[in-house]
């Protein structure tokens, strides 16, 4: 029984609907033919031409990936962008390119859902007010608990092992205990201020700036996790979803490229 890439699709936008993401987004099919047939899906954060190279290797010819390679409109295409060699790239060889974003992120079974999962955060739920009533919305970020009060070095540090992070930027007071955590998988400090009216103990997202820290102070526990290092976890996630729903689907890669940044 073949499988179109349609399939694939609709198995990740029953768990994320494409009206779930946010309006400056550019989530769904890119690029390629939805009514296709699906060879093998090679899941990724961020797609690079590399990435299609990757794809053209491992007989896939759709790539799912977090972050849309295309993000703000374009007008040219140069040939030495990235984004055109990977355009080019995936249209020569016939390959499609989906990303499910903002759309996933606010999904129950999406980046917050994971991220809460790993870090061992229990009841889970809403970070911000939303007029979605679909019990499946969980919004951009959460509010999960600890099963019980930690001083929050012992949580950061757990934190650190389980993300595999190199070091963690905080603010506030270490010797804390906590037990409600507000958590926003990537870019997510423009939400502190929820995690703050919310009354959580301390608030872990990415992409913190200076004086983001700074306004923080006293009111609530921060931490920079890295915007990779918090979405890292739906790559595998994203695998999860499609073979329970399409259970003889079994052409299934997680992208063996790394995250771009590193630390000396």
């Amino acid at each position: 029984m073949k499988t179109t890439i349609k399939e694939i699709i609709d198995c990740l936008e029953e768990i994320a609907p494409l009206d779930w993401q946010e309006d400056y987004d550019n989530a769904g099919l890119i690029v390629g033919n939805p009514l296709a047939e699906c060879k093998g899906v090679l899941v990724c954060l961020d797609v690079f031409s590399s990435t299609v190279e990757e794809a053209i290797k491992k007989g896939c010819n759709l790539i799912v990936s977090h972050h849309p390679f295309i993000f703000h409109s374009l007008k040219k295409f140069p040939y030495e962008r990235e984004t055109t060699k990977i355009l080019s790239l995936a249209m020569k060889n016939d390959i499609s390119i989906y990303a499910t974003h903002t759309n996933m992120d606010s999904s129950f079974e999406g980046v917050n859902f994971v991220l809460a999962k790993v870090l061992g955060l229990q009841n889970l739920t809403r970070l911000q007010t939303s007029s979605n009533e679909d019990k499946n919305y969980l919004g951009c970020g959460a509010i999960g608990e600890l099963e019980k009060k930690t001083k929050t070095k012992e949580f950061l540090l757990q934190v650190k092992e389980k993300l595999s992070l190199k070091s963690i930027r905080y603010c506030g007071d270490i010797e804390k205990e906590i037990q409600k955590i507000g958590i926003c998988g990537g870019s997510g400090a423009s939400f502190m201020q929820d995690a703050i009216e919310n009354h959580c103990d301390c608030y872990l997202t990415g992409d913190i700036k200076y004086h983001d820290f700074l306004n923080s102070e006293s009111r609530i526990i921060v931490a920079d996790i890295g915007h990779y290092e918090s979405e890292q976890f739906i790559k595998q996630r994203i695998i999860e979803i499609i073979s329970k729903k399409i259970s003889n689907f079994a052409n299934l890669f997680v992208s063996e490229q790394e995250n771009r940044v590193k630390f000396l």
